[in-house]
């Protein structure tokens, strides 16, 4: 991997750290009235986690990039975005042009 590699790689997770996974990480139970949204944000906040780690072991842009694409497809009907939405959090679909515009300025 060469270091115009690793800067594509790095500027895609930039991308979805800064617009999706840490603006749900960073959320904080107080903006939330009721329980049930509290449940709601800590059982997201646990999976973004875990799903933010996961990008970051990907290797190369293109791993990035593939994974992304396949999450969209599977997460059309996931319970995560629905509650996301419900908390008024961003989500990775909400990000699909951004991404995939950076993916292209970069040729990945």
């Amino acid at each position: 991997m060469t270091a115009s590699d690793d800067r594509k790689r790095e500027e895609l997770l930039k991308c979805l750290d800064q617009k999706v996974f840490d603006p749900i990480l960073q959320a904080l139970p107080e903006d939330y009235k009721s329980e049930d949204l509290i449940r709601k944000l800590h059982n997201v906040k646990r999976r973004i986690e875990s799903e933010k780690r996961q990008f970051h072991q990907f290797q190369t842009a293109e791993e990035v990039k593939k994974t992304y694409l396949s999450d969209l497809e599977f997460r059309k009907a996931r319970k995560i975005d629905h509650e996301l939405d419900e908390l008024k959090l961003p989500s990775l679909p909400d990000v699909k042009d951004e991404f995939l515009g950076l993916c292209k300025k970069f040729r990945v």
